[in-house]
């Protein structure tokens, strides 16, 4: 069953604690929270003491997605926030293994995120050590990018890669009602939405995007 993620990134910021009350009145189970240090991506947005925050006042799954140069430096942090799910870039560090081992070690689930530009091949050698892989949809860190249509051929290929392993496939970028059911024809498992989700009307949207994808 393909899920939707709502990008806490996406919502109301002045509101927070509305946003997330909503969420978790529609049953949401898991939260995607974005991490961005102004470097990796240009946008800065929460770090581990506001992902911190929020978690004490959830009880969704968070997932945290670390878009930070030197993602070593902050990883123990993100681990004390108690997310559940933390994923890294293939492309901001060299030991990409060390780091998907140490989230592992942490009874977390460990996930590693691909760039548009970066083929899924790349993959090949993390498949023993994650448990998801995030396939971006629009370069990272910018948001109200149109969707790279060529992500749907990325996500087939990544299904095939993964085989018969129990490994999902995340997407983030640019997903509207019409193009999370595309993402989940394609393999899809978990669906990252923020603007299409946090606008007028957010119950119908939530609702609309959900459907989408059953």
């Amino acid at each position: 069953m393909t899920q939707i993620l709502p990008s806490i990134f996406g919502a109301d910021i002045l509101h927070l604690q509305d946003e997330i009350d909503f969420l978790e009145a529609e049953q949401t189970e898991i939260l995607h929270v974005d991490l961005m240090d102004g470097n990796f991506v240009s946008n800065i947005a929460f770090g581990p003491n506001q992902i911190a925050a929020m978690k004490q006042h959830s009880t969704m799954t968070f997932d945290v997605h670390m878009m930070v140069e030197q993602p070593n430096d902050h990883l123990e942090d993100v681990i004390q926030t108690g997310a559940e799910m933390i994923s890294v870039h293939y492309e901001a560090t060299p030991h990409i293994h060390s780091i998907l081992q140490k989230i592992r070690k942490a009874k977390r689930k460990a996930g590693v995120v691909i760039n548009p530009g970066t083929p899924e091949a790349a993959l090949e050698y993390l498949l023993e050590e994650i448990d998801y892989i995030l396939i971006m949809t629009i370069n990272p860190g910018q948001p109200g990018q149109t969707f790279i249509r060529k992500s749907l051929e990325k996500i087939r290929n990544t299904k095939k890669l993964i085989g018969d392993r129990n490994i999902l496939i995340e997407v983030d970028g640019g997903v509207n009602k019409e193009l999370a059911k595309q993402c989940a024809e394609a393999g899809a498992d978990l669906i990252v939405v923020g603007g299409a989700l946090f606008s007028e009307d957010k119950k119908a949207r939530y609702e609309e995007l959900k459907k989408a994808v059953q």
